[in-house]
């Protein structure tokens, strides 16, 4: 049936007024459980990929306002100046940061201790452990035997200081965080929990939050209060640069990018022209360069390198008898043995954290030299054999003859060329023919027949 069109008028009328009412209508405040946080996941030695991969969550926790940013760590240690970077924007951030060590037997070594005291509130895994911040060389050793004992303690009254202004910032136990520094003590989570290390002990990421919820923290913004309780998860992932920046890292792909850069350069130099060297060598090479800002790297393993790379170039030119070539593997060998600066003051948190595997060091070398040894013997056979250029390439190859040849002139077509030739004995047009002798631009030739009588 089909309304008047008064009637009609008034419907769109009263649907459109239900709508602006609608509109118009204050928006029911959000759920308590309908916070956000924002976690990360930090696994691993800290490098400076670390620091820019948590300094990415940081704001986007700050801009996306999320109510904390939660951190679950387990960490050998790494990089000082990594860890402090970490540090500074964890005391800047306005946004809470939980940190959880975890999972079960997970740790927070040499650096992880300042990044679980630098956290608002931090919780541990019961069978987690923290401690042994004090610093040692990348082997392991004590940093007086390779730096001397007035370096050694200036690192350590540098980091004892770090370690207690961290503590005393999150009012956390800043004595056992210089002792953790000085006695490499560490603890277990009960007994971190005991000495006001951290706040308390949670199986997971989530039962932390719950702990947390209702607790009041003093950011950079200022005082809040945390709500944390049922809140949704949102993990932050790795970008490509980060992921690229922690892959770079591992000394090992380090070391084999430099090695295939030099080389690369190197064939690009001593064959103008071929592209593809020069081109995967300038790649590895830009890669590794950005590796470097990542650990640090003696300059003298990377003069070392180069150097074993020009050795073995001037092994396939220079007549040196294998010495050039011994000379280059070894200085591979070395490079890579010192490749990673163990002295230096950047990276003496997490001993023996990143150093480049035997599996690096020695394979290289050997397949280096079994190739140098495989062209040895391919130069050696190729000298023996005879001259496949000029007149006496030419002597004892067969070939046909295109006209007929006698002792006046002829034409032979031998060793791919066409060539006049001559011959004692007359010989038909397409018969086999073998040259006994090259008398300028003409051949002497013989039969097969009589070659082989």
């Amino acid at each position: 049936m089909r309304l008047p069109s008064r009637a009609r008028l008034t419907v769109a009328a009263t649907a459109a007024l239900a709508a602006a009412l609608a509109l118009a209508a204050p928006v029911a405040p959000p759920a308590a459980g309908a916070q956000r946080v924002l976690t990360l996941e930090i696994r691993g030695p800290i490098t400076g990929g670390t620091a820019e991969y948590v300094e990415a969550g940081l704001a986007k926790a700050r801009e996306g306002g999320y109510a904390a940013l939660a951190v679950t760590l387990d960490t050998p240690g790494g990089a000082l100046d990594a860890t402090r970077e970490i540090v500074q924007a964890m005391l800047a951030s306005p946004t809470p940061i939980v940190v959880w060590v975890g999972p079960a037997g997970a740790r927070a070594g040499s650096a992880g201790v300042f990044l679980t005291l630098a956290a608002d509130v931090a919780a541990m895994h019961p069978t987690s452990n923290i401690g042994a911040a004090h610093p040692v060389t990348g082997s392991g050793r004590d940093v007086a035997e390779e730096a001397g004992k007035d370096m050694a303690k200036k690192v350590e009254n540098d980091t004892a200081a770090f370690a207690r202004s961290v503590a005393a910032a999150r009012g956390r136990n800043a004595d056992w965080a210089e002792r953790a520094v000085r006695e490499s003590v560490a603890i277990t989570s009960a007994d971190a929990v005991m000495q006001r290390v951290v706040d308390f002990t949670a199986p997971d990421l989530r039962s932390a939050l719950d702990a947390a919820d209702g607790r009041k923290v003093k950011t950079s913004a200022g005082e809040s209060t945390l709500r944390t309780r049922g809140a949704a998860l949102e993990p932050y992932e790795k970008t490509l640069r980060q992921k690229l920046l922690s892959f770079l890292a591992d000394p090992n792909v380090l070391a084999i990018l430099m090695l295939v850069g030099t080389l690369g350069i190197a064939l690009e130099l001593y064959h103008p022209g071929s592209f593809v060297p020069g081109v995967v060598g300038a790649f590895a090479l830009f890669l590794g360069f950005m590796g470097m800002r990542v650990i640090p790297v003696n300059a003298g393993a990377v003069i070392l390198l180069l150097v074993g790379a020009a050795l073995l170039v001037v092994e396939a030119y220079v007549t040196t008898h294998g010495l050039a070539g011994l000379g280059g593997t070894a200085c591979l060998v070395l490079g890579l043995l010192f490749f990673v600066d163990q002295a230096s003051p950047d990276y003496r948190f997490a001993p023996g954290a990143l150093r480049i595997s035997p599996w690096i060091v020695w394979p290289t070398p050997i397949a280096v030299a079994l190739a140098l040894g495989f062209m040895a013997w391919k130069i050696a056979a190729t000298r023996r054999r005879p001259l496949q250029l000029g007149a006496p390439g030419l002597l004892g190859s067969a070939g046909e003859a295109l006209s007929d040849v006698g002792p006046a002139a002829g034409e032979v077509f031998v060793h791919g060329e066409y060539w006049q030739a001559r011959s004692a004995l007359p010989i038909p047009k397409g018969a086999r023919v073998r040259v006994v002798a090259v008398d300028g631009l003409t051949v002497k030739v013989v039969a097969e027949a009589a070659a082989a009588g």
